[in-house]
């Protein structure tokens, strides 16, 4: 039978890396743990809306060696530290800077900064 080929054929599948790729989008692990952050920032009655949690690229500068060492076959050192950048707002307020963009390094598992 034709699938009965398919599946009898040497595996392909790759071993599970422990670190992701530095460019690989956020796993829902990575996205909990920033929310998690930016509400530990506020105080627990805040009415937290979370719109846009995704990867904040490293600087150009750190990931070009890591990319030219993997396109030349060499090993790759993937310990670039991620940080998510995180769009949210408070409801019920009528402040004009209930909009906020907030950056969190998961590394270190802390609220870097607020951006807006």
């Amino acid at each position: 039978m034709w699938t009965e080929a398919l599946s009898s054929g040497p595996s392909t599948a790759q071993p599970k890396q422990s670190e992701p790729h530095p460019l690989s989008p956020l796993s829902g692990a990575e996205i909990t743990a920033a929310a998690s952050l930016i509400k530990t920032a506020w105080p627990a009655d805040t009415d937290i809306h979370f719109k846009i949690v995704t990867l904040e690229e490293p600087p150009k500068a750190q990931l070009l060696p890591l990319l030219e060492a993997e396109h030349g076959g060499k090993p790759v050192q993937t310990s670039l530290d991620r940080k998510a950048t995180v769009c949210y707002y408070i409801r019920n307020t009528v402040s004009s800077s209930r909009h906020l963009k907030s950056r969190v390094d998961l590394a270190d598992a802390e609220h870097v900064e607020q951006v807006s």
